[in-house]
């Protein structure tokens, strides 16, 4: 069994395309009636907002919305907040009932972790909604760090108020917007930080040109979740209509799946716990 298990969170972990596209969706309907605006407007205008920050998951990105700082005759972020609590609330209910571990994840992270296998997160998701979701799926007790993307534009309407997890000083290690994957020093800087050489470590993820050819490139195992890919067409159409990807963004992924689209995993698996017969 190898010492260091390096883990990709969304759609490795948990089905993250299903989850969030419906829970977004969800809340942009319940926008849409509220303030009367078509629905297809309102996805652009998210699309814009998110091109702007950076990132498809700003939380509060429906307080910059020019429709409905219209609609309301105001831009203030903690008023709107509050005329909005049930568009919102529509987006948690939906995320209650969508946000679930893959089968056996949970199980298979206690059983390596009982077994002194060290288990870190690598995540391009932004720290709060990386840190936020595993330990709303109940199993932040088994990482010891979480290697994510620092969020450099919080547009929290009251950052004093913001909720927080309580984790310890040095959980979570912030990246830079350029330490974004693929980039296999980054996967040799975690080595070394956790004392695991590339050689006692496995890296598990999704994506074969982001996740699989780094974890190549350095030697390190590198294991596909190939159940990660199986989500519905829909869901997908929803994220590519709010989608923070500009042009250049869209170019680097078609020239990663020309560089590494052929890569090949020294392992397959179409179930977490698969993960425990390597």
């Amino acid at each position: 069994m190898k010492k260091l298990l390096i883990t990709d969170l969304d759609n490795t972990l948990y089905d993250w395309v299903t989850f969030y596209s419906q829970s977004f969706e969800a809340m942009a309907l319940a926008l849409s009636k509220k303030i009367d605006v078509p629905l297809d407007v309102i996805l652009s205008e998210y699309k814009e907002v998110h091109q702007r920050f950076g990132n498809t998951e700003k939380p509060f990105a429906t307080l910059e919305l020019p429709s409905v700082i219209k609609y309301f005759g105001r831009a203030d972020k903690e008023y709107l907040q509050r005329e909005l609590t049930s568009v919102f609330g529509a987006f948690s209910a939906k995320r209650k009932e969508t946000l679930k571990l893959y089968p056996n994840v949970r199980k298979t992270l206690e059983i390596l972790s009982a077994n002194g296998v060290k288990i870190v997160g690598h995540t391009e998701a932004l720290e709060f909604n990386s840190l936020y979701r595993i330990d709303k799926l109940n199993i932040l007790e088994f990482f010891d760090h979480l290697y994510t993307l620092e969020d450099k534009n919080s547009i929290h309407p009251n950052p004093k108020k913001a909720s927080s997890i309580s984790v310890k000083d040095d959980f979570i290690i912030k990246l830079p917007a350029e330490d974004s994957k693929p980039n296999p020093e980054l996967l040799k800087y975690i080595c070394l930080k956790e004392g695991v050489s590339v050689e006692d470590t496995i890296y598990v993820g999704d994506s074969l040109t982001k996740d699989i050819s780094m974890a190549k490139e350095v030697g390190m195992t590198a294991v596909w979740a190939n159940y990660g890919r199986n989500f519905s067409p829909d869901c997908w159409k929803i994220l590519v209509q709010i989608t923070h990807w500009t042009k250049k963004d869209v170019l680097r992924e078609e020239e990663l799946k020309k560089a590494f689209g052929n890569v090949k995993p020294d392992f397959i698996i179409n179930d977490f716990s698969e993960i425990l017969t390597l």
